[in-house]
């Protein structure tokens, strides 16, 4: 009788575990599905804007465009502390626990703390702007002030979308920032250039850009608000601010250090070059973009998974979905990686005939992204599973490395050589990742599962 009984659990749990499975597949693939397209659209989007803002701005009012947003992407990561990184895996957490109290405390806590952050760095910003003797009047000044206040406003977006992210809810909580801001700004602009006679500016673009940030900000916001569990609207907030403040430093500088060394190049030209060489590289590096569009789609939907996973000691089923997601990631990729490095200059020529200065240092990019695109999304892995602190350290390296590499081979080779810089960072840094991943998780992360 007992052993009849046995039998007869142990089948149920078989059929539980199977029953899991099956969900969280179908969930990982309506959610890739979803965010793919998603990112596709986006991405036709920006692609679009970028051709649009080169064309009307020319190539020097879009090169000191794309250097003052610029360093607004860099300084809202010192904003955003992390939070929006650590809101992910600690969301999906207390949902698998019901833990309502802190999923409650903590978003109230990280909107708080991320926009007293966020507006003492406008204020800093402008300040330091202004002591450099920057003249008050000139467009750059003005360009990067009206700048700035897209810190506070893309800081509590990027918290309401760690929260959404947590919660599954990937698809609705990107629509806001990846659909609705580029699709209001390239309307806008058009708008603008066709209603002021083609007498466009920079200026003028920069304040369509945060208007159009502060109303998906307010559609994001209301999106999370719907989607919030009942039971964490109920429940009295809990507080774990040391703890939770502790976890987030190193999402901080693993954030600051994956934008440093993404925006270097960016930076660097224009501090040794020129406002023209920022533009064109621009275009070079959204090229060289495009192929974050898949890996993005992929990794928005493992974040939480991950975590949840991670948490349930489930590691042989992560390890079987980072090896799929990684071979699908590279086999979708390498066409779009082919058609780069054979039709770059046709591509850069969309832009204007300027731009197609670029194209050898648009194929360099494309060598390191397949590196990157190989390596899966190892860095998402360790950051999900506690082990953030090994990204830290590999982060720290290859940044070093291309700040370095661009202050040595900017002056001398331009574009190709801040090119150089930012390919050979990103192959030191998948390498230290995928080392780390196999060391502390015994999880192997790229396309090629474990042959290598």
């Amino acid at each position: 009788m007992n052993k009849g009984v046995q039998y007869l659990q142990d089948l149920w749990q078989t059929f539980l575990a199977k029953n899991n499975d099956t969900s969280l597949k179908q969930r990982l693939i309506r959610g890739a599905a979803g965010t793919f397209s998603l990112r596709l659209v986006a991405t036709g989007l920006n692609f679009l804007t970028g051709i649009l803002l080169a064309r009307l701005l020319g190539v020097s009012g879009f090169g000191v465009y794309t250097y003052a947003f610029t360093w607004t992407q860099l300084l809202t990561i010192g904003a955003t502390l992390g939070l929006d990184k650590l809101i992910v895996r600690e969301v999906a957490i207390y949902k698998t626990k019901s833990a309502w109290g802190l999923m409650r405390g903590l978003i109230h806590w990280t909107n708080w703390v991320a926009l007293a952050m966020s507006v003492a760095l406008v204020l800093g910003a402008i300040g330091v702007a202004w002591s450099l003797n920057m003249p008050a009047n000139s467009e750059q000044f003005i360009v990067f002030c009206v700048a700035m206040l897209l810190i506070p406003i893309e800081t509590l977006r990027n918290i309401r979308l760690g929260a959404m992210r947590g919660l599954h809810k990937i698809v609705m909580g990107l629509v806001p920032e990846w659909i609705i801001a580029p699709l209001l700004l390239l309307v806008l602009t058009g708008s603008a250039y066709l209603l002021l006679d083609g007498s466009l500016t920079p200026t003028l673009v920069a304040l369509i850009k945060v208007f159009a940030a502060t109303v998906t900000l307010v559609i994001g916001v209301k999106l999370l608000h719907q989607i919030l569990p009942s039971a964490a609207k109920e429940t009295p907030p809990e507080y774990q601010a040391k703890q939770w403040l502790y976890s987030a430093l190193p999402f901080m500088f693993i954030g600051s250090m994956f934008m440093i060394k993404s925006r270097s190049d960016i930076l660097m030209l224009g501090a040794l070059q020129s406002a023209e060489a920022v533009g064109i590289y621009f275009a070079v590096s959204r090229g060289a973009q495009l192929l974050d569009f898949i890996p993005n789609a992929a990794n928005a939907v493992l974040e939480p998974n991950i975590a949840s996973l991670y948490t349930e000691g489930k590691i042989e089923q992560i390890q079987r979905i980072m090896i799929k997601s990684s071979r699908t990631v590279f086999l979708t990729s390498l066409p779009i990686i082919i058609g780069l490095i054979g039709f770059g200059y046709w591509y850069l020529s969309l832009f204007g005939k300027e731009f197609t200065q670029g194209n050898t240092a648009l194929i360099i990019l494309c060598v390191g992204q397949l590196t990157n695109i190989t390596a899966g999304s190892v860095g998402l892995l360790l950051n999900m599973t506690g082990n953030e602190r090994y990204t830290l350290i590999s982060r720290g390296g290859s940044t070093i490395l291309n700040v370095v590499l661009n202050a040595l081979l900017i002056p001398r080779w331009g574009l190709e050589g801040a090119a150089i810089a930012t390919a050979s960072s990103t192959i030191l840094l998948n390498l230290e990742n995928t080392i780390w991943a196999r060391k502390k998780l015994g999880i192997h992360c790229t396309a090629f599962g474990k042959l290598i």
